[in-house]
């Protein structure tokens, strides 16, 4: 291929299996597995004082929030006596009520917000020092806690920790300046947590950058911290080969570009030119026009003609869902207007080429250069192998399933299905794992089905399967409706597709270039060439794997101006390497590889023969990683052993090693004093290796009994279900694991005894989500329980602490649940007492059944004992209490008595009262005697009787129904049909 040498997998030095895309989870041998970049930067902030350097607003509040968490022990507890307070700073009045809101929701700390200079520098100290007293975080503007400091109001001593929002401010004349002055008269200050976003927005010059964080660093005595998702996250893999490919100008020789620009940019005009006075943009009844038809034109530019086509196909279809539930007529017209726009494209486009087949005269440079890259991924032929033991002999657990994508629209499905079964990839020929990244959002979707097409058409690129996410719809503030759902679910399985290795090609928005969890890629295409540093840095950050390219497509205008912007973008990331707290770099760690460390520490050997299973001090790291790996988790957990080394009093080191919460090895592991850090790593990880086998962690071939383990033996159903000891697959129920049970200490001797002041807490339920029609079947009414004014409490002896909302899933849909404290400090007669423990036994053993044998009822006993009783509106207030009347009720109801006997005949017959079937629980009592089950009477069907046909052809009528079944005689033939749903205990 002219002027491109890509090093892909099959040309490597390393041989066509090195850094496959199967073999991509790759487990770190020789240092322990990177943690996520958020634990490095907290751990650090716990250590010393920290600067952090991160993108996104929420991702700087997530670490403040957590660092206050951490520390909170200090802060909480009376204020005269030992507790300190832990101050949030910020530069705006807005930012206020956000950093506070983020603190109250992520814990349960007392937050006091102070955002207007004016009042509080007005406060008399009494006022102060009550605010300082009742909330244990302080969030304020950076102007009233240089008037706190300097009043004495709070002093230094007491603050346990003063974060930095926006803490890049404080290189200029700023109050954040005069706040740190004060800070050096005090000889053991707070804790410092400084946050910027902004050090590295735009384009900035290198040499500047490093004087910036060298100066803030001085200022805020800290050190600054990049272990973000600036510096590409894996610093301890290669970095891709990068290529800036000059693709040259399109030539339009058939005329039809200029002509399809010229239509698009007279419509655009025209749009432009309507003046509609509109309260908000997106309100304009040109917006969705000028938005697909600046669309449909970036498409042409950027792909040419044969995209902008098929672009103008997809947009005709959107625009019909829009026409159709337009209702103000002038926004239909703009709406019509654009469909004709783009079906003149068409009509345009189809004098020059047959829409059905690919013609790659009318597509750009650009398309033509991806095409080329990816001839260059094309699979070897299988006798190119020589290692096909190597195949067959594979780990059971590093294959996966491959299978051509599913296709987004309904007529890509048909050509899927078309493709012969010898295309599909196959894990001994792909050695594919690529991501393009585009601009818009049409763009993906349209050089997807580019791609496909030239597969088609190509025999050398039809082991290609591709796919697209966009991020469409998927708003941070917009509220979810279906179509999100839908999009969003998509979206997951495209991305779930490609962890599977089952597409190996990913065309991207900008999306995926941050946040997302995808594999290590062995090829990046950049189509439009990165606009900052931050661009540059986090597509970068994709191609991972051990020998991968990273490929940015020029035009010929930027393509020299663009070689500037890379020397800049290289340099800026050379200063973050270095600033960053784990920047060792992977040739420290070959360096000592060549020692012979074995002969250090004998190695953990199984059996003595030759051969035999054994960990080595050189090994054993790799082992933990692995064991890592296995334990199970959810797609967001990322589970990674910690180790800790300390240098001994004698120059010698000494390692700790914590495995993951929820590995069955809880203690942490000292391992062995050694010469160097690096040794007493290994020394550890070898230690904790044994322990993991004697605990049967490890199996007898020192292999992880994981989840892959088990599956793999059940699928070869290599042993019998009874005679086994291998525990079940982690999740399910044959997996039995012992855990210490912990009751909190609120709840611990908390049931209400006479003579004492109780607690009286609200369950508060508020339906936030209610179940969508599409979901709701049987069209069942809704019952949101905040229409009611009864509900649930819990009646204690001891205060429990704030707990955050959270949700439970109901048949009306997603309830939100709050436990608020309603009264205290009040007292209650034995009798009350009496019924209201009888109430709640009756709850939990005849409502609920969770009574089983083994269980008794013994609440003064239990290691954890409160009361949940019903409460309601009482009398003419407004304010919930005990409600006693209801207890007695439900004391002499039918329910609590047994159910009645009465025998009902010709000439005693039933009589139906529609009143007392209205939302209520009926119980059948001609059968399942022992534990009748109830029903909830949904609807009263006045137009059914016992006469009416039965649904299945087995029996005529419901009469007949109840006598084959149940030989019961009805005594009333004439009474309606009860629709019910079946309760549970949940």
């Amino acid at each position: 291929m002219a002027g491109l040498q890509l090093v892909t997998p099959a040309t490597s030095p390393m041989g066509p299996f090195f850094g496959l895309p199967w073999q991509q989870e790759a487990i770190h041998d020789n240092i322990y597995t990177p943690r996520k970049y958020q634990v490095e930067l907290l751990e650090a902030a716990l250590e010393r004082n920290t600067i952090v350097c991160l993108n996104t607003d929420s991702g700087k509040t997530f670490i403040a929030v957590l660092l206050t968490k951490e520390l909170s022990h200090q802060i909480r507890g009376s204020y005269q006596e030992k507790a300190k307070r832990t101050v949030f700073l910020v530069n705006s009045v807005s930012s206020v009520i956000q950093q506070a809101a983020a603190v109250r929701t992520h814990s349960d700390l007392q937050v006091g917000e102070y955002s207007d200079w004016k009042v509080a520098s007005a406060w008399s100290d009494q006022r102060w020092s009550q605010e300082i007293s009742t909330n244990q975080v302080l969030v304020m503007t950076c102007h009233i806690f240089l008037h706190v400091l300097r009043s004495q109001i709070l002093p230094l001593t007491k603050i346990n920790l003063v974060v930095f929002d926006d803490c890049h401010l404080a290189i200029t004349e700023h109050p954040y300046c005069d706040i740190m002055k004060l800070f050096g008269e005090c000889a053991r200050g707070p804790r410092i947590l400084g946050l910027t976003a902004s050090i590295l927005n735009g384009k900035c010059d290198p040499s500047e950058l490093e004087q910036k964080i060298q100066n803030l660093e001085r200022i805020l005595r800290s050190n600054a911290e990049t272990a973000t998702d600036l510096v590409v996250l894996d610093r301890y893999t290669s970095q891709p080969r990068e290529v800036v490919l000059d693709c040259g100008p399109y030539v339009d020789r058939s005329g039809l570009s200029s002509r399809l620009q010229a239509e698009l940019d007279e419509a655009l005009l025209f749009l432009n030119d309507c003046n509609i006075p509109v309260s908000r943009e997106d309100r304009d009844p040109t917006f969705i026009s000028k938005q697909i038809l600046s669309d449909c034109r970036a498409v042409l530019l950027v792909l040419g003609p044969w995209c902008a086509d098929k672009a103008a196909g997809i947009m005709v279809r959107e625009l019909q869902k829009y026409i159709k539930h337009e209702q103000e007529e002038l926004n239909r017209k703009f709406l019509l207007f654009t469909d004709t726009i783009l079906r003149k494209v068409h009509a345009l486009c189809e004098e020059h080429f047959s829409p059905a087949s690919l013609d790659l005269k009318f597509v750009t440079p650009k398309v033509l250069r991806l095409l080329e890259i990816l001839h260059e991924y094309k699979p070897l032929e299988r006798q190119q192998f020589e290692s096909v033991e190597w195949y067959n002999n594979r780990n059971q657990d590093n294959y996966v399933s491959w299978s051509d994508s599913e296709d987004e629209d309904e007529d890509e499905e048909v050509e899927a299905k078309e493709r012969p079964e010898a295309n599909f990839p196959s894990p001994f020929t792909n050695i594919l794992c690529g991501i393009i990244f585009v601009e818009r959002r049409y763009t993906a979707v349209v050089l997807n089905r580019l791609i496909k097409e030239a597969g088609k058409q190509d025999p050398e690129l039809a082991y290609i399967s591709s796919n697209f996410i966009t991020g469409h719809s998927i708003g941070k503030n917009q509220p979810r409706n279906k179509q999100m759902e839908v999009e969003f679910r998509k979206q997951e399985e495209v991305l779930r597709k490609f962890r599977a290795h089952e597409t190996n090609l990913l065309i991207a928005t900008s999306i995926v270039e941050e946040g997302v969890d995808i594999p290590k890629c062995n090829l990046v295409v950049r189509f439009d060439l990165p606009a900052e540093y931050r661009s540059y840095v986090q597509s970068k950050g994709r191609a991972r794997a051990p020998v991968s390219n990273y490929i940015m497509l020029a035009d010929s205008e930027r393509t020299r101006s663009f070689e500037e912007d890379l020397t800049t973008y290289k340099a800026i990331e050379k200063i973050l390497r270095n600033k960053c707290s784990k920047s060792l770099e992977a040739g420290e760690f070959e360096a000592d590889q060549s020692l012979d460390d074995d002969n250090l520490l004998p190695p953990y050997v199984l059996r003595s023969e030759d051969g035999g299973p054994r960990v080595t001090i050189n090994t054993a790291i790799g082992h933990i990683n692995r064991y890592c790996a296995r334990l199970p988790s959810d797609p967001f957990t990322h589970l990674a052993p910690k180790c800790k080394t300390v240098e001994t009093g004698d120059g010698r080191f000494q390692s700790t090693l914590f495995l993951p919460i929820n590995s069955p090895l809880r203690v942490p592991v000292k391992g062995p004093v050694m010469n160097c850090a690096r040794l007493a790593e290994k020394a550890v990880a070898l230690l904790c290796c044994e322990k993991l086998h004697k605990i049967g962690e490890l199996d007898d071939h020192l292999m992880p009994v994981g989840k892959e383990t088990v599956k793999y033996e059940e699928e070869l159903d290599l042993h019998d279900e009874e005679e086994t000891n291998v525990p079940g697959r982690p999740g399910s129920t044959k997996r039995r694991q012992c855990y210490p049970k912990a009751i909190p200490e609120c709840l611990q001797d908390s049931y209400a005894l006479p003579e004492q002041t109780y607690f009286l807490y609200v369950i508060g339920m508020v339906l936030t989500t209610p179940l969508p029609d599409e979901l709701n079947f049987r069209r069942r009414k809704l019952y949101p329980p905040e229409d009611t004014t009864r509900c649930f409490g819990i009646l204690t002896a001891k205060p429990i602490p704030r707990i955050p909302h959270f949700p439970v899933y109901t048949r009306s849909g997603e309830v939100t649940i709050s436990i608020e404290l309603q009264k205290s400090g009040f007292a209650l007669s034995s009798a009350q007492l009496d019924l209201i423990t009888r109430m709640h036994q009756y709850i939990f053993s005849h409502i609920l059944r969770l009574e089983k044998p083994a269980l008794e009822f013994k609440p003064t006993l239990a290691d954890s004992a409160y009361c949940v009783l019903p409460l309601n509106v009482v009398g003419d207030s407004d304010t919930l209490d005990m409600d006693f009347m209801f207890m007695e009720d439900i004391e002499k109801s039918e329910a609590r008595t047994g159910i009645p006997t009465t025998k009902y005949t010709k000439q005693n017959p039933f009589i139906f009262k529609l009143e007392d079937y209205q939302d209520a629980v009926i119980i059948p009592r001609y059968r399942n005697f022992d534990q009748p089950h109830r029903f909830y009477v949904a609807d009263v069907y006045t137009d059914l009787t016992p006469l009416s046909k039965f649904p299945s052809p087995e029996y005529e009528t419901f009469a007949e129904y109840y006598k084959t079944k149940y030989n019961l005689d009805l005594s009333n033939l004439n009474q309606p049909l009860l629709d019910v749903d079946h309760t549970s205990s949940r």
